[in-house]
């Protein structure tokens, strides 16, 4: 494949991060926009060279940048720099976006007019189970692309709920994408793929999962999303990164307010402390999800972030999960 088929300026941010003590934010500010082809390279060690960094490693780090995303392309993945056309404009406006993402599938699902991320614990009650996958085959059917971690529980289910309503959904990865993890959801994720969704990834290719990089890709789950749904969570469970991201993108937040039976439970203590401290809408029936459905429609990522409570005077209009 020739090089010149390849982004420069995915290349320069990859082969950045690839040098010890490099992250993504540091290789956004060496690469503050579009690389030309011409003289890219000369350019960025350039710049490199003043940011006090090693240009013998960063030419090795370039040249393996390019063979591998030479690679990544062959096998019918495609990736994006921040600042090239096609990344997705809700996620070049968090504070920490990824500086390439590579994508899986078809892209059309990360530039949707509508996005909801269900998220939650990955061992719901059987009420959360059911809520999980009700809400977003509710939400698919409404309109919106569904955006979950294919973990197992709450986001596996959400995205079998996306798939029941024949909807489109998107799975954020904590890994390359010539895997799946879990394993167990390589079926699903094949169905994403074939239903017209996609896996996406800030990792490149051969990356295997590590700990820190779930909690990381928690803020991509929220960034390429409208708003977010949290079913079940601990106070401290590890739903509680997403929950802190969408504040942080000003996402509105919603929660499932759980029936009295289910109270005592600790994977449902944290969406009663989110409603308590208002910082999420709380969600108790199908109506009161429709409204919020509705809501995002009317707000989109901005400075209001402020729960509201669903008003529902009509029984007729109320339904149960």
């Amino acid at each position: 494949m020739a090089a010149s088929s390849i982004s420069t300026t995915s290349v320069a941010l990859a082969a950045l991060m690839k040098l010890k003590g490099v992250g993504r934010r540091a290789a956004l500010r060496i690469v503050y926009g579009p690389i030309p082809t011409s003289d890219a390279k000369e350019l960025v060690v350039d710049r490199a060279i003043r940011a006090k960094l090693p240009e013998t490693a960063l030419l090795d780090a370039w040249d393996r940048a390019q063979d591998e995303l030479e690679n990544t392309k062959a096998s019918g993945i495609k990736f994006y720099s921040f600042h090239d056309e096609g990344y997705p404009e809700r996620l070049r406006n968090i504070p920490d976006p990824p500086a390439v993402l590579y994508v899986k599938g078809d892209v059309s699902g990360l530039h949707a007019p509508k996005c909801l991320a269900v998220v939650g614990t990955r061992e719901p009650t059987p009420y959360g189970e059911a809520v999980a996958r009700k809400s977003a085959a509710t939400a698919a059917e409404a309109g919106f692309t569904i955006v979950s971690g294919l973990a197992h529980g709450c986001d596996t289910l959400g995205h079998e709920g996306c798939l029941d309503a024949h909807g489109v959904g998107v799975a954020v990865m904590a890994h390359g994408l010539d895997k799946v993890y879990p394993a167990a959801n390589r079926g699903l994720a094949s169905r994403l793929l074939e239903n017209g969704g996609c896996l996406v990834s800030e990792y490149p290719l051969g990356v295997t999962p590590m700990r820190t990089a779930f909690a990381e890709r928690d803020r991509i789950q929220s960034g390429l999303s409208d708003a977010v749904l949290v079913v079940e969570t601990d106070v401290k469970g590890g739903t509680m990164h997403t929950v802190r991201f969408s504040r942080e993108q000003k996402r509105l937040l919603a929660c499932i307010d759980h029936p009295d039976k289910w109270k005592h439970e600790d994977k449902t203590k944290g969406n009663q402390m989110m409603i308590a401290e208002r910082w999420a809408t709380g969600i108790a029936d199908g109506a009161a999800l429709m409204q919020f459905l509705m809501r995002i429609e009317k707000v989109k990522p901005s400075s209001e972030v402020v729960p509201e409570k669903p008003q529902n005077n009509d029984p007729q209009t109320s339904m149960a999960f």
